[in-house]
């Protein structure tokens, strides 16, 4: 492994870090956050598709889902397809919060690359934010889950 892909790896956990250190003080936690977003994006599905979604166990998001929908951040309903299974949906609560994060998170970001970074700089952070929304986007990493 070359020394600038373990520093381009390191680069972008560090600045995810502070990113994350941005959130609402909503006490959420990332994968509490995630599985909101994935389920404004895809609408409503199934904890097992969500699972799949996040790549976690199904303990694990019934976990999550169980803590938000304390937090009256998500809903469960019956799945049309499934009478054994249920639907997970947002609530308006819950696209709330995550409105409300995105929001704090964007500000921080548009203030320090205002600050900090020239407008070359900042255009090379544009494309390589696309580059790299790309390869994340590119299909099953080799010897991995999809």
């Amino acid at each position: 492994m070359s020394p600038e892909v373990l520093a381009l790896r390191d680069d972008i956990t560090t600045f995810f870090r502070r990113l994350r250190k941005e959130r609402a003080d909503h006490k959420l936690t990332p994968s509490q956050l995630q599985a909101l977003a994935h389920l404004e994006r895809e609408g409503p599905m199934t904890a097992r598709v969500l699972a799949d979604f996040e790549q976690v166990t199904p303990q694990s998001i019934a976990r999550t889902l169980a803590l938000l929908e304390d937090g009256a951040m998500v809903t469960r309903g019956p799945d049309p397809a499934d009478a054994r299974a249920s639907l997970v949906s947002l609530t308006e609560s819950g696209r709330r919060m995550l409105i409300e994060d995105r929001e704090r998170r964007s500000r921080w970001l548009a203030e320090v690359l205002e600050s900090e970074c020239t407008a070359h700089e900042r255009e090379l952070l544009f494309l390589a934010g696309r580059i790299l929304r790309d390869l994340g986007a590119s299909g099953p990493a080799p010897g991995g889950r999809g």
